[in-house]
């Protein structure tokens, strides 16, 4: 019988294939975690355009009395123990961008720290454009800003840069290959109802996860297909694309019966239930786990129709991850 070769570091082919497989990694972890750090900045934002908004709801309901507002921002300061300078940042933002979907999901919060200091609506405007146009950081932002860019800039460029049509949401790219319900804090033996309980009742965290734009629409959905009464485990919205997103949990391995489920579920909602306004609905199956080969067999030509997710109940910390980029380095 033949002795498996020692590797030596003299192993000049081995070591290529090493550090090949070294960049490669260090990648996926640093990818990994600009995707984490963006996540959590869309949540961000969007958290702070919901509070601004309650905070000028309730200026709106007390708007008689005189001085409401500022003792309103003192309590709530001094209550919440954040600064007043940070909340009438956050209430100025929600002043400058009212409507929700105005809010650029491209743009950082320390992005609109900048535009929210510029008082005219299309300079402000041409500003976001050249961001997401050109992919500017913040910095980058400040520095234009800074050096009057708009104002240096001819009539006829900053129409141009205003009607530039901006990149429409791809359906590809709003689902991630793995989510993380932890917070549902599943047991062994648990039941596919129980965990659709657990993400009725800790929603907010659930629509966090599967990420910006989001809203829930409902649960046990009925839709009827030969006088037979099927229900549809979540819908939820996107409100980017616009479209409908049918859920179906699966407390086990995705198959290919699941996706050929869908593919009914999806086409029968389309012909059936969704308006003209909207983008063609699609299906997103999230099970414990799914072979690759049969996902892609399965899926066919319905990629952009049907997507395939893993749900992990405990991933590695982003402090985790950081460690072990920087034991590769």
């Amino acid at each position: 019988m033949k002795k498996a070769k020692q590797i030596t570091t003299k192993d000049t082919a081995l070591d290529k294939d090493y550090q090949g497989l070294l960049q490669e990694v260090r990648g996926i972890l640093e990818k990994g975690l600009h995707s984490a750090y963006k996540a959590v900045d869309n949540i961000k934002v969007e958290t702070y355009w919901q509070i601004g908004e309650r905070i000028v709801r309730e200026e709106l309901k007390y708007k008689d009395r005189a001085g409401y507002g500022k003792y309103l921002i003192e309590s709530l300061a001094k209550d919440l123990g954040v600064k007043r300078p940070e909340l009438y940042k956050i209430i100025q933002f929600y002043r400058l961008y009212p409507i929700v979907g105005a809010v650029r999901r491209q743009l950082s919060w320390r992005h609109y720290l900048e535009l929210i200091r510029i008082k005219d609506d299309k300079a402000r405007g041409f500003y976001e454009n050249k961001v997401i146009q050109n992919a500017l950081g913040y910095r980058e932002l400040h520095k234009q800003i800074k050096a009057n860019l708009y104002e240096n800039t001819s009539p006829k460029e900053i129409q141009a840069t205003l009607q530039v049509k901006l990149p429409a949401v791809k359906t590809s790219e709003i689902f991630k290959d793995t989510y993380n319900f932890d917070f549902l804090q599943l047991q062994s033996g648990d039941k596919e109802n129980i965990i659709e309980d657990l993400i009725v009742n800790n929603i907010e965290k659930f629509l966090k996860e599967v990420g910006p734009d989001f809203h829930f629409v409902g649960r046990q959905v009925p839709i009827k297909i030969d006088q037979e009464t099927h229900f549809i485990d979540l819908i939820i919205y996107h409100r980017a694309i616009p479209c409908n997103i049918l859920v179906d949990l699966k407390l086990r391995r995705v198959t290919s019966q699941d996706i050929g489920q869908m593919n009914k579920y999806v086409t029968c909602y389309r012909k059936t239930r969704q308006y003209p306004h909207e983008k063609d609905t699609i299906g997103l199956i999230m099970g414990r786990e799914a072979g690759a080969e049969e996902i892609f067999y399965a899926l066919g030509d319905l990629e952009e129709k049907i997507f395939v997710a893993i749900y992990k109940a405990k991933l590695p910390s982003e402090e985790k991850l950081k460690e072990a980029v920087k034991k590769l380095n």
